[in-house]
């Protein structure tokens, strides 16, 4: 009986069965290699990826490679770009590199440290509409003059005037008729103590503010180019020093970003951007958020004021030169004369030398009817003004301050409320003791007597009429 035998099959090692291929450790390429595009994949970095364990463990295709105490393996990048950029074939230490936070948080600044170019800041805005005046106050006659009495209509021109509210000569009120972009129309106010000579004329907008004055169109438009240039010049300025405070900030920030990447062994999380030199921060700190603020533009001043030439009223003229001409010589031949009593008779006679017409109530007719009672009574001649507040309007012993000169004055001597006596105020006189009041008349002839002496010497009362 043949002994029994095992088939024959594969040797048996002693120890292990022998692997179908070599041991071998994988080496970095050498820099005289060549790999071929697809030496490296995305998939191959993947698979390393996933074969890590938290030990720094790298698995071999054929066996197990343990990195170096306390460091983590670096994968060696290859293929066409490595010509172009920089390979680092160190162990870089865990302490050293910087995590995700940090990065970001150095990468900030650069993005929001761009200084804006000062040739895309936009212009600063001219204030439109400003109200200006060009041209002289100006009379229907073409000069700047008028009576001391008021009520000379006159003008000025300018630009965006609609809004003129006021406007005085020497301090007092005068009246806006009208007013219209390019046009404002004033009706003067009677003088201080109806005195004669210049006076400053101002008007005001909706505001208060006192409008400008310029010698002429062009004056405004230059005084506003002027000062949108100045504007212009202020803001660029303003540009420059922000951007030369911030470009220190931004090489500094810069620069320690860049460093961790060159010099591996510098923490990141240390970077820490350099404060800006002192003549940055001076820079700063003199621009801040005022630098994006326009300036307000405000239209300069002009070259000269606004004036207006008070000069005596022709009517007021004319009334006190007739006054003074007949006080004493009876201007009979043309009006007659009432014996004793021809005081409203000589007052009605300078009231047509002022320009008064006569009408049915208050006339003088040397043909036939003679003299009305308005013309001849002192009383009817006050019923008759009291009337016709046109023509004048009342003023009591209290008012003394608002007569002027060619005005009214009339006297109840025996304080029974009649109008016993009545003359034309020829002077007004104020000082610091009130104002004082002079009057001519006929029946007892005067020129320029005293209002108060006449009351001292008959204990009267006295009323006055402001005439138009």
């Amino acid at each position: 009986m043949r002994p029994h035998t095992r088939p024959e099959g594969p040797a048996r090692s002693r120890h292990r069965r022998e692997d179908p291929l070599p041991l071998r450790p994988i080496s970095p390429p050498r820099p005289t290699d060549s790999p071929s595009s697809d030496s490296l994949s995305t998939g191959s970095l993947a698979t390393a990826a996933r074969s890590s364990d938290s030990l720094g463990v790298v698995r071999s295709r054929h066996r197990l490679e343990k990195a170096p105490s306390g460091h983590r393996p670096l994968i060696w990048l290859a293929g066409s770009a490595a010509a172009a950029s920089l390979c680092f074939g160190l162990f870089v230490p865990l302490s050293s590199q910087a995590s995700p936070g940090v990065a970001t948080a150095a990468s900030a600044p650069l993005a929001a440290s761009r200084p804006v170019p000062a040739s895309v800041v936009a212009a600063v805005p001219v204030v439109a509409g400003s109200p200006v005046i060009y041209s002289a106050v100006s009379a229907g006659d073409g000069g700047s003059a008028g009576p001391v009495t008021g009520g000379t209509v006159v003008s000025v021109t300018g630009s965006g005037l609609a809004g003129v509210s006021g406007v005085s000569f020497g301090g007092n009120a005068g009246t806006v008729l009208s007013a219209t972009d390019t046009t404002v129309t004033i009706s003067t106010p009677a003088s201080t103590d109806y005195g004669t000579g210049s006076v400053a004329v101002s008007l005001v907008d909706s505001t208060g503010a006192i409008v400008p004055v310029a010698s002429t169109p062009a004056d405004a438009a230059n005084a506003a180019a002027a000062a949108a240039t100045a504007a212009a010049a202020s803001k660029a300025s303003s540009v420059a020093s922000l951007s030369q405070a911030i470009t220190p900030l931004v090489v500094a920030s810069l620069s320690q970003a860049i460093t961790p990447l060159v010099d591996a062994a510098a923490p990141l999380a240390a970077a820490t951007p350099t404060p800006a030199p002192s003549g940055a921060a001076s820079a700063l700190a003199s621009t801040g958020a005022a630098a994006d603020t326009a300036p307000a533009v405000a239209v300069a001043a002009g070259v000269s004021p606004l004036t207006f030439q008070y000069v005596p009223d022709p009517r007021i003229t004319a009334q006190i030169g007739y006054v003074r001409a007949h006080w004493n010589s009876y201007n009979s031949a043309v009006y007659g004369a009432i014996g004793g009593n021809d005081c409203v008779n000589f007052t009605s006679q300078s009231l047509i030398a002022r320009g008064w017409t006569m009408d049915a109530e208050w006339s003088y007719s040397a043909a036939g009817a003679g003299y009305s009672s308005a013309w001849s009574s002192s009383t009817a001649f006050a019923a008759y003004l009291s009337a016709h507040p046109e023509r004048a309007t009342p003023l009591t012993a209290g008012e003394s301050s608002r007569v002027k000169v060619g005005d009214i004055v009339q006297f109840d001597w025996d304080r029974s409320g009649d109008k016993d006596h009545t003359g034309i105020v020829t002077r007004v006189v104020k000082d610091a003791s009130g104002t004082h009041l002079y009057y001519a008349g006929h029946t007892e002839d005067s020129l320029d007597k005293s209002v108060e002496e006449s009351l001292a010497n008959t204990g009267g009362t006295v009323s006055y009429w402001s005439v138009a």
